[in-house]
């Protein structure tokens, strides 16, 4: 962060770009942001480029006429209609984000200045609405030339922005460091919402157009004004000519284009004097305060928390006029792309009278419709094409759902959007660990623990497919696995963890390992019977967990077990003696510690060997799957 270019390099409109547009017209029209150090136009520059634009469009009585020959013009112009009022409406919730995006970087300058623990308390609260109205956005409005990794997608982004929050005690940053680096991540947004209303065709509603848009950059450089000038008053005064400099920079650019957007939109107008001369007294604290700032006394050591506040609170009612301004003039253009909508309709319709009264004497305007019904047709089978990939899409993303989550409890969360957690009285857990996995991975490369942690659950993952049973989770080495759960089956849980046990230490005594050969695999299983509360964790990455101490005495039949042994509690010992048809012993020896915990969570403190199955033969007991594509050795 101590990096970055503390300039705030200013957002404005290319001259060049505004008087190619005014010889070319309003129609086809693309507003162009770029970012500039120098040499940006006067105010007298735009007006004359402004005028030059309005003097240069089309006569209105022509384009009827053209209108009514062209139905395809009309139909282009009624679909983007439709496509503005989107992307505006997609602005204001841009704008929203920018808004929470300039407190949270007002709140990250006061939290800078070292004020105490309000103000880290207060740049705390502003995380969540950053992240809400980030949430709020419909899309990502990424643009296809963007070059930085950062904003390639929702998830990038915030990753970024969450790792720069993380880091913001250990950067060593400064205020004026936090300034610029929200200032040029707004920027970036800003230039995004002008190219998304640049692509379409405008209209006639162009002028409130860029009075909407200079409100947006208005705001921004009263939102920078407001950063700076928290960071005088935290500071007690400007350490530098260059942080004084970007304050008076933003307030005079923030009154430039507040100026240049009540000019070209007579609803900015009547709001500034309106809204803003209803502030009168807000407006004089804001003088006063600016007149201190700008006054910059040095000899002032110390900064105030209380003076931070009050400017933040009386600039923040002055970007609040500014946030009903975009509102308001957002309404209107709605207003008006509904007229111009109703408008297109009328001329298609006018359009369609002369062409069939045209058919009729023309063979050749039917060869036109002819035409015109064929792109129709096209333009419905990119629909349809459309609809079909968003159909793969989805089913993708429910297999994807499906692996994470149980059927039946991803089914519910997909139709009610929340899964309550449920106590099942009685399953059976199994866990497993592998032996010597520890010493082994530090003697074998990560490729290579790789390979082996795959063959060794790829044979898991066959096996258990057999049974009823459901995979939990795998850490590391370890491997948890349930019955019972989410699919209650009476006692059977038992039965099906017990022959699910036996059958994997037999199937995995037979693997050898990829990279050392000779050299087999050595599991110690646990397993444990008793109830448990199953419930889903996690939004971003859902995952279906189980708590209770079922989970912990299972973990601890796993962790006190031998190598290539099936140790079973009394409780799951119990119901395999009731259902009858395995050979079961008791455990002999046992640690002072594994008695503590099983006493701990009352249960008895006998375990028992599971040593097979009655009748049981493990070598014609196999899925579809070749035993040899896991590198069975027999």
């Amino acid at each position: 962060m101590a990096a970055l270019n503390n300039k705030i390099i200013p957002i404005e409109i290319s001259m060049r770009s505004l008087k190619s547009e005014a010889a070319a017209g309003p129609r086809g029209r693309r507003y162009s942001i770029s970012t500039r150090s120098s040499s940006t136009f006067s105010q007298n520059d735009l007006n004359e480029a402004i005028m030059n634009m309005l003097h240069s469009a089309p006569n209105q009585t022509c384009r009827r006429i053209c209108v009514a020959v062209d139905f395809s013009k009309s139909l282009t112009s009624y679909i983007n209609t439709d496509a503005i009022a989107e992307q505006i409406e997609f602005g204001v919730k841009v704008g929203g984000f920018l808004l929470a995006l300039q407190k949270e970087r007002d709140m990250s300058s006061l939290y800078l200045s070292q004020l105490g623990l309000d103000s880290k308390r207060e740049l705390l609260l502003a995380y969540p609405e950053t992240d809400g109205a980030l949430d709020n956005l419909s899309s990502w409005p990424v643009s296809p030339s963007n070059k930085q990794k950062q904003y390639k997608s929702r998830e990038h982004f915030v990753n970024f922005l969450n790792r720069h929050r993380y880091e913001l005690d250990s950067n060593n940053a400064t205020a004026t460091d936090e300034i610029s680096f929200y200032s040029q991540t707004i920027e970036i947004f800003i230039k995004w919402m002008y190219d998304s209303v640049s692509e379409f065709d405008t209209g006639t509603i162009w002028k409130t157009l860029v009075g909407y848009q200079e409100l947006i950059i208005a705001s921004e450089y009263i939102g920078r004004e407001r950063g700076y000038g928290i960071y005088y008053y935290a500071t007690g005064a400007f350490m530098d000519r260059k942080h004084y400099l970007l304050f008076m920079e933003s307030q005079d650019s923030a009154r430039t284009h507040f100026a240049s957007a009540r000019m070209y939109s007579v609803t900015a107008s009547d709001i500034y004097h309106t809204a803003l001369d209803a502030q009168n007294q807000t407006l004089r604290v804001i003088n006063d305060l600016r007149e201190d700032i700008k006054a910059n006394n040095s000899l002032v050591s110390e900064g105030s928390l209380e003076k931070a506040k009050r400017w933040y609170a009386n600039m923040s009612i002055y970007m609040d006029v500014m946030r009903s301004a975009q509102r308001k003039l957002t309404a209107k253009i709605n207003g008006l792309l509904k007229n111009n909508s109703n408008a297109d309709m009328k001329e298609m319709i006018i359009a369609g009278v002369i062409f069939s009264g045209i058919v009729i004497i023309s063979p050749v305007i039917i060869m036109f419709v002819y035409k015109l019904t064929s792109n129709i047709q096209k333009y419905s089978l990119n629909i349809a094409k459309k609809t079909k990939a968003v159909n793969r899409e989805k089913k993708q993303s429910e297999a994807v759902l499906f692996q994470m989550l149980p059927r039946t409890v991803a089914e519910d969360l997909k139709q009610t959007g929340s899964f309550n957690a449920e106590h099942f009285t009685e399953c059976t857990i199994f866990q497993s660990d592998m032996v010597g996995f520890t010493q082994l991975s530090s003697n074998s490369s990560p490729f290579q623990v790789t390979d082996l942690l795959n063959t060794l659950f790829s044979c898991f993952d066959d096996r258990i497919s057999i049974y009823d049973t459901y995979k939990v989770e795998t850490v590391g080495d370890g491997y948890m696995v349930v019955s019972g759960v989410p699919r209650r089956n009476g006692v059977r849980h038992a039965s099906e963890i017990a022959t699910l046990s036996l059958d994997l230490l037999y199937h995995v005594n037979k693997l050898e390992l990829p990279h050392l050969s000779g050299e087999r695999y050595k599991l110690r299983i646990g397993c444990h019977s008793g109830p448990v509360v199953a419930g889903v964790v996690g939004s971003k990455n859902p995952r279906y967990c189980l708590f209770g101490s079922t989970v912990r005495i299972a973990a601890l039949m796993e962790s006190s077990g031998e190598t290539n042994k099936i140790q079973i509690s009394h409780s799951s010992y119990s119901l395999l003696s009731a259902i009858g048809g395995f050979e079961m012993e008791e455990r002999q020896t046992m640690t002072v510690f594994t008695k503590d915990e099983l006493k701990k969570h009352n249960c008895p403190e006998t375990t028992y060997w599971l040593i097979q199955k009655d009748f049981q033969d493990w070598e014609g007991y196999s899925t579809i799957s070749d035993a040899s594509s896991f590198g069975y050795s027999f």
